[in-house]
């Protein structure tokens, strides 16, 4: 298994801890539910969940298709602004609902922006090693 498999499954499963926590929390303070919400929600959908399909896609999408992942930097690319944008969101999304400072919606949009420009390179990135030609 390759090093960026095993560190987006490491990613992944730090999310869902952090998902089930911020849920638990979330059941002992349901006031909190305004502003922790998005910030639970997105931490296991983006974190959890996504974070293990991009694992489980580099690790078998490319023996499936029988030729080498595309580009191994990309994957690491990938990763890196992944969760730096996932952890942008994560700490902006519920501080701009609290607080509502535009400097943090500028955080949390860039934040978005750069988890969307990672998804953007991992379709690229197993787009052009499924679907290579020759």
């Amino acid at each position: 298994m390759s090093r960026v498999t095993q560190l987006f499954i490491i990613s992944s499963l730090i999310y869902l801890c952090l998902g089930v926590t911020i849920g638990v929390f979330l059941t002992i303070f349901p006031n909190a539910i305004g502003w922790l919400l998005a910030m639970h929600a997105h931490t296991n959908l983006l974190g959890w969940i996504s974070m293990m399909i991009f694992a489980v896609a580099y690790h078998v999408l490319p023996r499936f298709s029988g030729r080498q992942l595309y580009s191994d930097r990309l994957a690491n690319l990938h990763l890196i602004l992944s969760n730096i944008g996932l952890m942008g969101l994560i700490i902006s999304w519920p501080l701009t609902k609290y607080y509502g400072i535009s400097l943090l919606q500028l955080l949390l949009t860039g934040s978005a922006l750069l988890y969307a420009v990672a998804a953007y390179m991992f379709v690229y990135n197993l787009w052009k090693t499924v679907f290579a030609k020759g």
